[in-house]
Order: C-alpha cells, then structure tokens, then sequence
C-alpha cells in the first residue's frame, strides 16, 4: 500500500499571487491602438477559455472583436503572446523571497495556476523556475481551478495527503474549493500576511 507524504508542501497560485504585474496593458493596448483602460475591460472576457487551451489566435481574435477595432492580427499576433507572457514572467522579490526562504528549509514549493498554453512554454526558461519544485498548469491539464478536479490532480502527482497541502491563492473561490478537499487554503492579500500565516504553522 502507498503511503501518501504527510510533510508540507506549499501550492502558490501565479498571477496576483507571486506576479502583480504593473505594466500589463500598457505595451497591449499600445499594440492594439486602444487605451489601455479599453483593454482591461475585455481582457478576461475568454481568458478561461485561454487558460483551458484556446489558441492564441483565437484568444486575440475574439478580444480584438470586443475592442471592435480593425487590426492585422496575424501580423501582431507574436508580439501580443509575447508581450502578455512577459507581463506574468515576473514576480516580486519579496515573493521570490519566500520561495527561496521555503526552499532553504526543505519545503517543496509547487505552482498551480490557470495559465493558456504560452505561458506553460515560457515558464521553463524563466530564471525563477528553480524556486518550485514542480508546476501544474491549466492548459496542460484540461482542468482549471476551482473545478475539484484539479486539486485532486496535484494531490496525486504529488503523492500528497491533502491536509499537507498549503495553498495560497487569490481568489476566494479557488480557495474555498482547496479547503473542501482537505487542503490549508489561505486567500493571499500580501507578502507580509502570507509570511504571517506559514510562520504560524512553523513552515516558515
């Protein structure tokens, strides 16, 4: 019989989490010839189609038709995916910092964020892949959160029991969705409160 890990290991969602991009929009909308506050509207309008695998052309494509602006999308198409990827590419070093904190002390760091195939692609060459031991993706998997599904997935790709599993995440949703299956969920509001609550579980 196996026996499932009861040692903690720490599940981070990517974006508003680890990433907080400050420039999204901008160098979209520039792209684009809309105002960025234009973009921002429409901009997760099909983003959980994206997330579950939409192509990037059909991701733009309809996003370009919210806009209603007449654009040569296949001419800016790669440099839509890019500048978007970019956006997310990043994250705070003060997050960096409790990766790296949680890496110094034996805790695996896992990613689990809905994320469109780009991403996925770029995240294997970007410099802070080394802070987390493993990542799940939505577009990869065919599943997103909150669906129960996906937990359940990293539970058994981790060989996790799921009470050993501390997520951080910002959305209530997704949160709550973790703690049904067992899992400690903590809604993310910051570095200082998510240090605050894995240091008083004695993770940090």
């Amino acid at each position: 019989m196996n026996t499932l890990n009861l040692a903690p290991t720490t599940v981070f969602d990517l974006g508003h989490v680890l990433a907080e991009p400050a420039n999204l929009y901008e160098p979209l909308a520039d792209l684009l010839g809309v105002p960025a506050a234009q973009l921002q509207d429409v901009y997760y309008i099909h983003r959980h189609q994206y997330d579950m695998g939409l192509p990037d052309r059909d991701y733009w494509s309809r996003t370009v038709e919210e806009l209603g602006v007449a654009v040569d999308l296949p001419a800016l198409l790669d440099r839509l995916v890019a500048a978007d990827v970019a956006g997310w590419s990043v994250i705070r070093p003060g997050a960096a910092g409790i990766l790296e904190e949680l890496g110094a002390r034996g805790v695996p760091v896992a990613i689990l964020s809905n994320a469109p195939c780009c991403f996925v692609q770029a995240f294997q060459h970007l410099p802070w892949r080394t802070l987390a031991r493993q990542a799940f993706f939505s577009a990869s998997l065919g599943l997103a959160k909150p669906d129960p599904a996906i937990y359940r997935h990293v539970e058994v790709a981790l060989g996790a029991d799921p009470r050993s599993l501390w997520f951080v995440d910002d959305r209530p949703e997704n949160v709550a969705a973790a703690a049904e299956r067992g899992w400690q969920a903590h809604q993310w509001r910051g570095d200082a409160d998510t240090r605050a609550w894995l240091a008083g579980a004695g993770i940090l």
